[in-house]
């Protein structure tokens, strides 16, 4: 993890969505059936048992791409995508829709450092999103690609640790959505998506 201080940062979402005030609602949402039926674990109880909470930003390369399908003797299409690409696991897709993005100044917070490089991104793993996931919606003559702009992005995250004698268990919760982000977080460590 690196230090941000003082540092313009573009988020992917608001980053405001989901408060540490929230989180004791959210982690207990996210166990599921199994944990609830344990009757002494609620809200409450979470909430007294948080000895971890902090504000991340993981960085994740997005760019925006042209998507030119020729229909000789017709005008070519032109369709925007927006494509994402974890810069540590290399985990990578299109955004179904195009995020909210935001502009903030960061006075002090965390951020993972980008394992993947801009060229990277660019000369691989853009590559592989075109051929390997767009290219499949398009059944006879392939489409050309038209990099508009790339870019490293900030997903927000909260990590929270719960430690009792009954829960004791890390979670990392999207700041915008509240969703969990543990799938996420195993690629961190398993490098299976790298190229």
């Amino acid at each position: 993890m690196e230090t941000l201080k003082n540092k313009n940062l573009r988020l992917i979402g608001t980053g405001g969505g989901i408060n540490e005030e929230d989180l004791p609602h959210i982690i207990y949402k996210s166990l599921g059936v199994q944990g609830k039926v344990n009757r002494n674990i609620d809200t409450a109880y979470i909430k007294r048992h948080i000895t971890y909470a902090k504000r991340l930003y993981h960085p994740m390369w997005t760019a925006k791409l042209l998507v030119i399908a020729d229909r000789k003797p017709f005008p070519p299409r032109k369709k925007p995508n927006m494509v994402f690409i974890d810069a540590v696991s290399g985990y990578r897709g299109l955004f179904s829709s195009i995020p909210v993005m935001n502009e903030i100044t960061l006075e002090h917070g965390e951020a993972a450092m980008a394992q993947i490089t801009k060229q990277q991104a660019k000369d691989t793993y853009i590559p592989d999103i075109q051929q390997n996931q767009i290219n499949r919606s398009y059944v006879l003559k392939k489409p050309r690609y038209q990099l508009e702009e790339l870019f490293l992005a900030y997903l927000p995250l909260w990590k929270v640790e719960v430690d009792s004698r009954i829960l004791k268990e890390r979670f990392i919760i999207n700041a915008n959505t509240g969703e969990s982000e543990e799938y996420l977080s195993k690629l961190w460590r398993s490098g299976k998506w790298l190229l």
